[in-house]
């Protein structure tokens, strides 16, 4: 939640992005919803500017049983420096579950979360195999599922570009080993290439529905036809 909020405000100048309307809740809401559906009952949500407006609304319609921890950020940290600056509240947990609040997704995250649970990597991207063509190339999966970054090295025909869909299953000790690495702010996939590079396997696990960014006015003029293929999307006002 700890961005600028630059891109929306054509659509909502007075209003930082994570509070921003989405069928009658905040955009953040509609994950801490989602969050819950995978038993998750503490949440930790990192803050830039306009802290104490999005405190305030995300109180009022957080789920009863949600927990949470507010990371507040002096300056701008990046994704990165976000969750690097938050490691402290995460001593003792053995998985956390990391979410951008501007994406949303068709997918039932039950079976990625099992699958990093059991795959035996400490970084488990979630990916999809279809998304914006500005941003391909970046990402790719070998066979075995590894995540490659950049332009690789190796053989094209051997791989395949993904998406990253903002949803990460991390083991947080592993985020010690760059402490100090960087100057903020930088990026999440900055530090991913660190401990990569440093023997850290990095998973993705391929999602088959469909998933939308809504940091953009484009995402949200793409809004209404993504709900109508993934009503499950969004948290519905008045679900249980």
């Amino acid at each position: 939640m700890a961005g600028e909020g630059k891109r929306l405000r054509g659509l909502f100048p007075d209003l930082p992005k994570p509070i921003v309307p989405v069928k009658g809740m905040p955009l953040a809401a509609h994950i801490l919803f989602d969050m819950q559906r995978l038993g998750v009952r503490r949440v930790i949500a990192n803050l830039h500017v306009f802290p104490e407006k999005i405190q305030k609304r995300i109180l009022e319609v957080i789920p009863a049983e949600t927990e949470i921890v507010w990371s507040i950020e002096d300056q701008l940290l990046g994704t990165g420096g976000g969750i690097l600056h938050a490691l402290p509240y995460m001593n003792a947990m053995e998985t956390v579950i990391i979410r951008t609040c501007d994406i949303l997704t068709g997918s039932d995250l039950t079976g990625p979360l099992r699958e990093h649970e059991t795959g035996g990597s400490p970084v488990t991207l979630v990916v999809s195999g279809e998304g914006p063509e500005g941003e391909a190339g970046k990402i790719w999966l070998d066979q075995s599922g590894e995540v490659v970054f950049g332009s690789p090295e190796v053989a094209k025909e051997r791989l395949r570009p993904v998406w990253f869909v903002g949803i990460h299953f991390v083991c947080p000790d592993v985020y010690r080993l760059a402490q100090g690495a960087f100057s903020p702010p930088f990026s999440i996939i900055d530090v991913y290439r660190f401990l990569q590079k440093r023997g850290v396997r990095i998973r993705g696990v391929e999602i088959q529905e469909g998933w939308l960014d809504l940091g953009t006015e484009d995402g949200f003029r793409q809004l209404d036809r993504f709900l109508s293929a993934w009503p499950a999307g969004i948290h519905s006002v008045g679900e249980q």
